[in-house]
């Protein structure tokens, strides 16, 4: 089998860090390479893992591909405890070292600036969660209750109809209340971190919960910045838990939705 090199991360050279371990197959060790200023954290893999109609197979492959991917996940967090580090997609392969260092060559100056900007840094995911059949209940109850003495005056039938349009219209005023709600979670982030970056909505099948999510954005957290967010997100909370809403911090991560398109 053809031996090609596998790209995980990207750090600053000076001082080099020491990483150890198995790469992603579990047979070739990592080894830091220095590139100029900066470091590549790699390890060999067999190409025909890669690249070709069987590597296709593999990629799609859950069993093959979730073991590879917690490693890949688990080496970029080793660097990342020593440093600043730009995490690299999963997958990552190059057919030698030289292929591998000659764009870093190239982008010396925007990875250097990458690593001043995410010192003493780390991501954060922030995901805020609705139940929404409790706000339709609420906001329904609302508007029917702001109606009655109308209704009341009405006949069956054409209360039956203004009821059935009041609950129409309610789908309408829980999207634009949690629309609200994204942005007094957006000013809230913002607060307490350097950069934000929106992320798509998970469907509860991916989360796996009853809630359905309405806000996702990952955030770029100083250190000591850390501290004030989870206060701050704890009170929201507490503010808002009586509504069906809810906020949840996870992390530290690598900052993949900060770093530079390479």
């Amino acid at each position: 089998m053809s031996l090609g090199i596998y790209l995980f991360c990207l750090i600053p050279a000076d001082p080099l860090p020491k990483i150890a371990g198995k790469g992603i197959d579990g047979e070739h060790p990592v080894f830091v390479e220095a590139i100029g200023k900066v470091a590549a954290v790699l390890a060999e893999v067999h190409l025909e893992d890669f690249t070709g109609p069987e590597a296709q197979a593999k990629m799609e492959d859950l069993a093959w591909v979730a073991p590879r991917a917690l490693r890949h996940e688990e080496v970029v967090l080793s660097a990342m405890e020593q440093g600043p580090v730009l995490p690299v997609r999963f997958g990552t392969v190059f057919s030698s070292l030289t292929a591998a260092a000659e764009p870093l060559r190239q982008r010396q100056d925007v990875l250097m600036k990458f690593f001043q900007e995410t010192i003493d840094k780390k991501e954060w995911t922030m995901k805020g969660y609705v139940d929404r059949p409790q706000a339709r209940a609420r906001m329904t109850a609302a508007r029917l209750a702001a109606e009655k003495e109308q209704l009341a005056g009405l006949s069956p039938g054409k209360r039956y109809f203004l009821e059935q349009k009041i609950k129409g219209a309610v789908d309408k005023d829980v999207a634009k209340w949690l629309k609200e709600m994204g942005r007094d979670i957006l000013r809230v982030a913002r607060e307490a971190s350097a950069g934000f970056s929106e992320c798509r909505l998970q469907s509860q099948d991916v989360t796996g919960r009853d809630e359905e999510m309405f806000f996702h954005g990952a955030l770029l957290v100083p250190d000591g910045s850390m501290a004030a967010l989870e206060c701050m997100t704890d009170e929201w909370n507490t503010r808002h838990e009586a509504q069906g809403l809810s906020l949840e911090l996870s992390g530290p991560w690598p900052p993949y939705h900060f770093a530079p398109v390479l």
